[in-house]
């Protein structure tokens, strides 16, 4: 059981080919729940599952693929990139609390990236930004990260850098927070020395976080002028409130091929992303068409919000968002666009293609409900 303090609910946003199914199977592979890495061109990654999006090689449908990593449950949403299966990427922002974009390192910023940047303004949404293959040929980290704090500025800052070797091939990664270093060995995370001469510009970096966590608080503010240093739990909760607050954009990088970076993407989504109640608000379209903020609250009166329905040879699911309380599978809920009383099915969580039963699902929790026919994408219940 999750409480709604250690559930996250991220969706992944970015133009088609930069690298989000290949970034999930890495976080799948690094908590347990693979024992291997699927690809995209051999059509067995969890993800993308459906006949076609083998065939295409891309993602159609938004896939949740839930993993748990130091005791708290990561739901991840997987969006497709191609424009013409935005819907799609509509509906996981409704049930996302937080998203991560992602860019290719030899992309730059595409249009897929700008959309995805448009609908978290839009929407208020906390985000960070990964930047993805940085081991892959012609791959340029700087230009990348340049490119972006050109364009949405200085909110924009590094938590995750590269590391390369002479010939310019990403080796490894540092931690800017707290400056450490590490590659990987057979997929598996290794911590090194701090490569000489990259101390200057860990220390910059650092600065950087200091002044974002400093903008934070009155309190925060005079320390920093005061010259005192912050602890690693003040900048964790100053870091965590400028993602909320939106003054900061906290820059990843990595690769999703040979999991580098993928273990600190965790640490950091933990740490620095909101949990369901302190997340995307909700807007309740009433009756008569006006508009109210609906709460996340634990102990409120049961209530779930549906935001995708799945319909193939395995059966009907409603996906579900619960938005207070907790449900059970034989919990009586009134649809509030039909007002009739649903008696529910049986629940679900959700790992691409694959229904494991469960006896509830609490508040903030994403899931899917089995057979309930009279329901719709949309409704609340």
């Amino acid at each position: 059981m999750y409480t709604a303090n250690s559930i996250r609910n991220i969706c992944l946003l970015g133009h088609s080919g930069s690298g989000k199914s290949a970034l999930a199977e890495s976080l799948l592979y690094m908590t347990g729940v693979i024992d291997r890495i699927g690809k995209n061109a051999d059509g067995n990654t969890v993800c993308d599952y459906d006949p076609e999006e083998i065939k295409r090689n891309i993602s159609i449908s938004t896939a949740v693929v839930p993993l748990v990593y130091n005791g708290v449950k990561i739901n991840l949403l997987d969006t497709p990139g191609g424009f013409d299966f935005s819907g799609a990427t509509m509906e996981a922002l409704r049930a996302a609390d937080a998203a991560i974009l992602v860019i290719a390192a030899k992309d730059g910023i595409t249009v897929g990236f700008e959309k995805a940047w448009k609908y978290c303004e839009e929407r208020n949404m906390p985000r960070f930004i990964y930047i993805s293959k940085v081991d892959e040929d012609n791959s340029d980290y700087n230009a990348t990260f340049n490119a972006l704090r050109e364009k949405y500025g200085n909110k924009v800052a590094p938590v995750v850098v590269p590391i390369w070797d002479a010939n310019r091939k990403v080796t490894g990664i540092i931690d800017v927070l707290n400056k450490r270093a590490y590659e990987m060995q057979n997929l598996k995370r290794v911590e090194i020395e701090v490569p000489e001469g990259k101390e200057d510009v860990i220390t910059e970096f650092n600065d950087a976080l200091k002044e974002s966590v400093a903008e934070t608080s009155e309190e925060f503010m005079d320390k920093f002028f005061g010259g005192e240093d912050f602890t690693y739990a003040e900048m964790i909760k100053g870091m965590h409130k400028g993602v909320i607050d939106h003054t900061l954009y906290p820059v990843l990088c990595g690769s999703g091929v040979n999991c580098l970076g993928s273990l600190m993407l965790m640490d950091h989504i933990i740490d620095l992303l909101p949990n369901p109640v302190e997340g995307n608000y909700h807007k309740a379209t009433l009756a008569d068409g006006t508009t109210e903020e609906f709460v996340v609250s634990p102990g409120g009166v049961p209530s779930a919000f549906v935001w995708k329905t799945v319909s193939d040879q395995y059966g009907k699911y409603s996906f579900v968002k619960v938005l207070s309380g907790t449900i059970t599978s034989d919990t009586p809920l009134v649809n509030a666009r039909t007002g009739e009383t649903e008696k529910l099915g049986r629940l679900y969580t959700m790992c691409g293609k694959k229904a494991t039963e469960v006896k509830e699902l609490t508040c903030g929790d994403i899931g899917a409900i089995g057979k309930m026919d009279k329901v719709k994408t949309g409704d609340t219940l």
